[in-house]
């Protein structure tokens, strides 16, 4: 669609605000999900930090100390999750973005085709 005779051939005339939002419609419905995954992706990755420190509380209430050892794997499983999360989270996040400024500069390149020759 970067190609002049591309967007020629989808809009021979100038396409009116509707028939831009219908061609752009089945990829802005999936770069809709890109930032639900984000959210999710934290929360489940909050989630399993709070059940890693749980766990390492657990487990030194069990033993009856405090010591490294003892909450070494619950911290370490937080961590992971928390990990986890971001790692799925900030390419979601990333992936919208870029898909919603390319949406944009494409609508923007399809108005000027038109509107340069008036």
């Amino acid at each position: 669609m970067e190609q002049k005779e591309t967007r020629k051939t989808y809009f021979p005339n100038l396409p009116n605000e509707e028939e831009l939002d219908l061609f752009f419609s089945p990829l802005e419905r999936i770069a809709s999900w890109f930032p639900t995954i984000a959210s999710l992706s934290m929360l489940l990755g909050l989630l399993g930090t709070v059940i890693g420190i749980n766990t390492a509380f657990g487990e030194m209430e069990a033993q009856g100390k405090v010591s490294l050892e003892v909450l070494a794997g619950g911290i370490k499983d937080a961590l992971n999750t928390t990990i986890v999360g971001l790692l799925v989270a900030i390419p979601s996040l990333f992936f919208h973005r870029v898909i919603e400024n390319k949406i944009r500069y494409i609508s923007e390149l399809i108005i000027k085709d038109h509107t340069k020759h008036q």
